[in-house]
């Protein structure tokens, strides 16, 4: 194996770690949706959808790198920086409007 190679295999398990860590707070958003009653469910069905667009995104990028295909990666870590982005708001609009 050559270094390159080396480098893309880890940046793939990152965004497959990435896909995970996603996939899990969508898990608990999607918990917090169903423990809320029928006002409060909004945000975290926001967060929820998010999340799994989040989770979906970094098993994209992931299995394209193993693949080989590395073209393309700007667009899906800019997008990936505003679904995080906009998790943490919904998470934040939550906590402050549900008190």
């Amino acid at each position: 194996m050559t270094a390159p190679t080396l480098a893309r295999e880890r940046t793939a398990l990152a965004w497959r770690r990435t896909a995970l860590g996603a996939a899990g707070c969508a898990l608990l958003f999607a918990h917090e949706a169903t423990t809320e009653d029928g006002a409060h469910i909004v945000f975290p069905l926001a967060a929820t959808t998010a999340a799994l667009l989040l989770a979906v995104l970094g098993w994209y990028r992931g299995r394209s790198l193993h693949r080989g295909h590395i073209e393309g990666g700007h667009r899906l870590v800019a997008t990936t920086t505003l679904t995080v982005t906009l998790v943490v708001l919904i998470a934040v609009a939550e906590v402050v409007f549900d008190s």
